[in-house]
């Protein structure tokens, strides 16, 4: 009596698939087709990266949240690696204590400004 392969798929529930094999290959069709799709997206989620990263420039506060949201997005589900966020996430950090002493020079000059023109307005009195 000739064995009778099967293939070598196992179900979440812990039994064997149990259809036959294509010839030359370990896995039913099903099965081969389901775990190349799984190794392809995979790898194709490895590969993306930095450079497929699509981030406005920073030049305000709602660019930097799109562009932390994308990094950490990104970070979670594998498509990039710690290095490379970390470095991302510094130069955000670097352009936000500068948005941040941009705005904050803007409010000091303004101040001045209007401390300024009622000092003036006070010596006319």
């Amino acid at each position: 009596m000739k064995s009778v392969k099967h293939c070598r798929h196992v179900k979440e529930d812990g039994i064997a698939c149990g259809s036959p094999p294509l010839s030359g290959e370990s896995y039913c069709h099903f099965h081969l087709r389901y775990k190349g799709c799984r190794l392809r997206t995979w790898r194709a989620r490895r590969t993306l990266g930095v450079k497929d990263m699509r981030l406005p420039p920073p030049d305000d506060f709602h660019a930097i949240l799109f562009s932390l949201n994308k990094v950490a997005q990104a970070l979670a589900s594998g498509r990039l690696g710690p290095h490379e966020a970390g470095k991302i996430l510094r130069q955000l950090d670097r352009a936000g204590a500068k948005l941040r002493g941009e705005i904050l020079s803007r409010a000091e000059s303004a101040q001045e400004a209007t401390l300024e023109a009622s000092e003036q307005d006070r010596t006319w009195i």
